[in-house]
């Protein structure tokens, strides 16, 4: 903060330098930066707690002094008159408003348009002794009180007001924990950054009550402290050690890449290339040993264990991540049992054909040198000679399902061999199925690219040696586009 003024010191960028600075301390004592500086009594506690004023003062005066290559003494002088004003005035400015714990969106309103200068002062005043009111680390009931007075206040004063207020809470380490989600349940969090963002469908599970009430009230309003806020926290999440799916790296990965997927898809995320770059990161973790190993190995043959590999490749940029994914490909591709090895077991015709057509257009699309594609092309050509185009053609392409991917249906769980955009395969299938039948059933997708379970209508097409081949459809309009999305990415 760059301050002339008293005013000035109580001023929108002024009071994130104080939240920013005396952070530690806020936690300590349960308070946000909005009471710290708009209530006399937090004024007192603070010149009473030691050496904890000045130093704060001091780190104001060091940041500014670099910045305005002044003597850091002078600076110090001229900061602690400034804070000392800035103190003098929210005290004679309170003793005026007596009741201002109890002053409601309007009253607020009318304290912030009083004038151009004061008015904002006083009506930081009011916001501060209404937080004072519920007592010192009740979070809730401060988020709560925060959100009623939102409901009501117009004067644009009054909503930067609890615009940054509300992103103080959002960011403060044990009001954050309440409010938006504790830091060990990062799924949550994630829920929470997305929702505020502006995705309608956040994912499955809810969302903490105050962030389902902040998104209901800040749709059509601008918010840029709360929007910062949800990117930094964020940010924050993604580069922490929790897991998004509960240690489990198949559910990590497709976890990761839907969440790679939203915030590129939401402009409030997309513009943060920090946001791209953690991700990025956070995907390189996956391709540490004791992560990779257990994704590969719950794969069943060659084939699978490719696609996972070649998915990673180009989900990442680290080279020596990439140097090490590579090493590990070639290893599998020149394996002497490679044709043998390549398929799952019991695989139908068709299933083998769709499989070594996604694996050979993965090869295709990488990032792999010319030299690796061409050899991969030379050992596909023998391995899949035996592999004809002959079958029914098929219009979407098919994804082969992982060794976790189910079908409920007629009571079973049975298998998902393959699936599309408007298909599936599964078996072996033990009831009835006629073509032309139609049936309900519950897809359920928890594999290394997409992790998600719909309701769907089949209409069985084929039914041979207990595989069933179906079309299906989906009434969930947020679940098409998902499969929308994972089908043409």
């Amino acid at each position: 903060m760059f301050c002339v003024t008293p005013p000035e010191a109580l001023g929108d960028a002024a009071r994130e330098t104080l939240f920013r600075v005396a952070q530690p301390y806020l936690d300590q004592v349960r308070i946000t930066a909005t009471e710290l500086a708009f209530d006399p009594r937090e004024h007192r506690k603070i010149l009473n707690s030691g050496t904890k004023f000045q130093e704060y003062v001091q780190r104001v005066a060091i940041l500014q002094g670099q910045q305005l290559k002044n003597p850091v003494a002078e600076r110090m002088r001229q900061t602690l008159e400034l804070v000392d004003g800035a103190m003098l005035l929210v005290d004679t400015e309170a003793k005026k408003l007596p009741d201002a714990h109890v002053a409601d969106a309007l009253a607020i309103d009318r304290l912030a348009a009083t004038d151009a200068t004061l008015g904002p002062v006083r009506a930081g005043i009011a916001l501060a002794a209404n937080l004072a009111a519920v007592g010192p680390g009740n979070w809730t009931a401060r988020g709560n009180r925060c959100l009623e007075l939102l409901d009501g206040v117009r004067d644009p004063a009054s909503l930067a007001l609890l615009d940054r207020t509300i992103a103080e809470l959002m960011r403060m380490k044990l009001s954050g924990a309440v409010l938006v989600g504790p830091s060990d349940n990062l799924a949550l969090v994630v829920r929470a950054c997305l929702a505020l963002a502006g995705d309608a469908a956040p994912g499955p599970g809810g969302l903490p009550p105050f962030v389902a009430g902040l998104v209901a009230r800040k749709a059509g309003r601008a918010m840029p402290c709360v929007d910062r806020a949800t990117v930094e926290i964020l940010n924050g999440a993604i580069t922490g050690a929790a897991s998004l799916a509960k240690r489990d790296p198949t559910l990590e990965l497709s976890s990761t890449r839907d969440l790679r997927r939203k915030v590129t898809s939401l402009p409030l995320l997309a513009a943060d290339k920090d946001l791209a770059d953690n991700l990025s990161r956070r995907l390189t973790r996956l391709t540490a040993p004791e992560s990779l190993n257990p994704l590969i190995a719950r794969e069943v043959g060659i084939g699978r264990k490719l696609l996972v590999l070649l998915g990673l490749h180009a989900d990442i940029e680290d080279p020596n991540a990439r140097k090490y994914l590579v090493a590990t490909i070639d290893g599998l591709v020149e394996n002497q049992e490679f044709k043998s090895d390549f398929y799952v077991p019991g695989m139908a015709h068709d299933e083998k054909r769709a499989l070594a057509a996604q694996v050979s257009q993965a090869y295709a699309t990488s990032q792999l040198s010319d030299s690796k594609r061409q050899r991969f092309r030379e050992i596909a050509a023998t391995a899949f000679a035996d592999l004809t185009a002959s079958g029914e053609r098929r219009v979407s392409p098919r994804s082969i399902a992982g060794p976790e991917d189910r079908v409920l249906v007629g009571g079973q769980r049975v298998q998902l061999r393959n699936w599309s955009e408007t298909g599936v395969m599964f078996g072996p299938f033990a009831g009835i199925a006629q073509p032309g039948q139609h049936m309900k059933a519950t897809i359920m997708l928890r594999n290394g690219y997409i992790s998600m379970g719909f309701e769907a209508d089949l209409e069985i097409v084929r039914f041979v040696d207990g595989l069933v081949g179906a079309r299906y459809t989906c009434a969930d309009p947020h679940v098409r586009q998902r499969i929308k999305a994972h089908f043409r990415a």
